[in-house]
């Protein structure tokens, strides 16, 4: 069968032709450098005390040119990584060498043009020169000999588009129904509950060709559960789209991209008539959506690469696509959990959340007060929950509050307000992490699998969901409920201060910098330049001020901010931060200019290329200063937080490869942090290869700075 939409001519030749790393360096294709000029015959040094930056081009050009002469020495200073054999069966094996220990240098070099990384040069797109939606040509496959013809078919097509149709949403439980293959030219519609689907296999794992598919993940993680098929080599246009967004507040699902890019309305109805399935009767309409959904992925492909290619954005792209994998591996994994520990937990939230209901309650005018309820015994007549209720009580204590939120009641000191957020704080955990979570294990595994968003943050940064262990505290008791199988262990690895070492990166500040290389206290170290005085003079509360402005200035916290955390008024606050900035003068230059550049360029960049998008108002805009002042706080933590995340999707994409002869896996992921599960006889072992791989990770992205990962193995998800 085949349909024709279009009658448009479209042309579908395929060109040689690639794009380079060369295309992932800032632009300077307009700026003409001597390099005479810039370069004297050794490499040239700034110091970190330079009134003014030098332009930026100067430094983009600098990096270009010393680029090679870097991968050279940083190739030479890392050790030899452990062969990925698969072991026998309590087989001892040479651990992996540890991480090669950060060498002390000088003075800090300034670099400003995008860092490159072998892994992930982003050059391997190729181009198809498409315009518009095509007419839809398919076939519909449904025995094995067609199956074979069609694979014979697009063998050799340097890019093919892949789609499923599924019973549900969830890989253990949903059935693979459909699964669509296309080239350019024909879809192919393979009904999966009639045909096996082996011969897939050499076509949808080869290294060669790419595969295009939105929501990727989903795909991915379908396919290799109902199949054992991995799909490789995989270009996302929902990930492509979403970094060529991000900020900017945009749909990136394929109805919004197909109308966005081809002005083609996408019915997504009719996805939903495939739910519950178990067989099928395809019609012509569930045939006909099946074939749009991925040939319409070719001209969209085509015309996201030369914005890819424009906004220098190949490189962290090339990253996104490799993590697709890492990411759908994760959630099929899952984590295993402890039952009965966690409803022990629950049941000492609820009696601490009564007591502090009981505590709250006689600090209120009318808290006292009862009322017989309709399921028998008695109620408070005042309802914490109730916002209105709440304001009229505090005003009876002389309190006046706009509303009830967080940050408002935090600038009380009262007794009563801290104890209604404690009252709140019990409330939620019981909400987050009552029975709703516990109905997510899964009855096919036992374990939980929550759905990684990977580019859930503007930033770059994962969200989760169902359930959000993200929002776990790490000091909490629910993450010992976080178990290992039987027989294993899980390794738990975090970057220390991984924020604060990457503004030390981006600012160059030589205190900062050098505070780090020395490996001591940095909050000390701080604390002894902001007031002067010798490291061991410091005391307590002077390594906690100095702490609450290190970890605060990543998010660009002021005086109001800092004075609620260290209990001081806000002019104290604010004579604490101006000491701090005259202690790390190079900090403070690089927050106001990454600051204002956010507003000229209209983006935060990581040293990567991912940037973070930002509306800006025009200057007539009534509101123009507040919603400036909003992009620069923004635009000085985008940077920060985003190379963060680029450095942990790098660690997991290291890690799938390195761990691939190991029986072991990665469980979880919480921002800077990673979980692996692993058999008990490799856990040391395996313990030093994952804070070797973060550390090469993060050596990437932060190459002035030394990086630190902490490793540990135990029973339970540590900290």
């Amino acid at each position: 069968m085949e349909l024709k939409e279009r009658s448009q001519k479209v042309t579908w030749g395929l060109e040689p032709a690639s794009l380079t790393s060369d295309d992932n360096i800032d632009n300077i294709d307009s700026i003409e450098i001597d390099e005479t000029e810039l370069l004297p015959a050794s490499p040239p040094t700034f110091s970190p005390g330079d009134a003014e930056f030098l332009a930026d081009e100067v430094y983009i050009e600098l990096n270009r040119l010393h680029q090679t002469r870097l991968q050279a020495a940083r190739a030479a200073a890392r050790p030899p990584v452990a062969p990925k054999a698969a072991p026998p069966v309590q087989a001892s094996r040479p651990a992996p060498p540890p991480p090669p220990a950060p060498v002390a240098k000088a003075a800090p070099r300034r670099s400003r043009g995008l860092v490159q990384v072998e892994e992930f040069k982003g050059d391997q797109f190729p181009i198809l020169p498409i315009t518009g939606m095509p007419p839809i040509h398919y076939e519909l496959i449904t025995d094995e000999e067609h199956l074979k013809q069609a694979v014979e078919a697009l063998k050799d097509e340097p890019v093919l588009s892949v789609d499923t149709e599924t019973s549900g949403l969830d890989p253990y439980e949903a059935k693979l129904l459909l699964v669509q293959v296309a080239s350019p030219q024909m879809c192919y519609i393979i009904d999966a509950v009639r045909v096996p689907l082996d011969a897939l296999k050499p076509l949808l794992e080869n290294e060669k060709s790419l595969k295009l598919l939105q929501n990727a993940k989903f795909d991915y993680e379908m396919i290799k559960q109902n199949t054992g098929i991995t799909l490789n080599n995989l270009y996302d246009t929902m990930l492509a789209e979403r970094l060529l967004t991000a900020g900017l507040g945009m749909e990136v699902n394929l109805a919004a991209i197909t109308k966005r890019y081809l002005g083609e309305v996408m019915d997504k109805s009719v996805r939903k008539t495939f739910y519950g399935q178990s067989s099928l009767n395809l019609t012509p309409e569930q045939l006909a959506y099946a074939a749009k959904d991925v040939i319409a992925l070719f001209p969209i492909y085509a015309m996201q690469l030369e914005k890819l290619k424009k906004e220098k954005l190949l490189t962290v792209a090339d990253l996104e696509f490799k993590c697709v994998q890492a990411v759908g591996d994760l959630e099929l994994n899952g984590c295993k959990l402890d039952v009965v520990k966690w409803r022990k937990i629950l049941e000492g939230v609820a009696e601490k959340r009564d007591a502090v209901r009981t505590e709250l309650m006689e600090l209120l005018p009318s808290g006292g007060a009862r009322q017989s309820s309709m399921f028998g015994g008695d109620e408070y007549l005042i309802n914490l929950n109730s916002g209105p209720q709440i304001i009229a009580e505090f005003g009876r204590l002389g309190i006046t509050l706009e509303d009830t939120s967080e940050a408002t009641l935090s600038k009380h000191n009262h007794p009563a307000a801290k104890k209604l957020l404690e009252y709140r704080g019990h409330e939620k955990t019981l909400g987050s992490f009552g029975e709703g979570l516990l109905s997510l294990i899964s009855k096919k595994t036992g374990r939980i699998h929550p759905d990684f968003i990977q580019y859930g943050a503007d930033t770059g940064r994962f969200s989760c969901s169902n359930p959000n262990v993200q929002q776990i505290p790490a000091t909490s008791d629910f993450r010992a409920c976080f178990i290992a199988e039987p027989g294993y262990k899980l390794v738990t690895c975090d970057y220390s201060q991984a924020e604060l070492r990457i503004l030390a990166e981006l600012s160059l500040d030589e205190g900062f910098v050098n505070a780090f290389r020395s490996g001591g206290d940095l909050h000390i170290l701080a604390a002894s330049q902001m007031f002067g005085i010798k490291p061991e003079e410091v005391t307590k509360t002077q390594r906690s001020q100095a702490k609450a402005i290190n970890f605060g200035l990543a998010y660009g916290m002021g005086p109001q901010g800092l004075a609620l955390r260290i209990d001081k008024t806000v002019e104290e606050a604010r004579e604490l931060i101006n000491a701090y900035f005259k202690a790390f003068s190079g900090v403070a230059k690089w927050l106001e200019k990454a600051g204002r550049d956010s507003v000229k360029l209209g983006y935060s960049p990581t040293p990567l290329g991912r940037k973070r998008y930002y509306h800006i108002p025009d200057s007539s805009d009534p509101d123009y200063r507040r919603k400036v002042s909003e992009i620069e706080r923004r635009g000085k933590n985008a940077p920060i937080q985003g190379a963060n995340a680029d450095m942990t999707k790098m660690a997991l994409v290291f890690l799938r490869e390195k761990l691939s002869g190991y029986d072991a896996r990665v469980v979880n992921t919480v921002h800077d942090e990673i979980v692996v599960e692993v058999r008990e006889d490799q856990a040391e072992e395996v313990c030093k290869l994952v804070e070797h791989e973060m550390i090469r990770a993060a050596m990437e992205v932060v190459r002035e700075v030394p990086m630190v990962a902490d490793a540990k193995v135990g029973d339970y998800w540590s900290k």
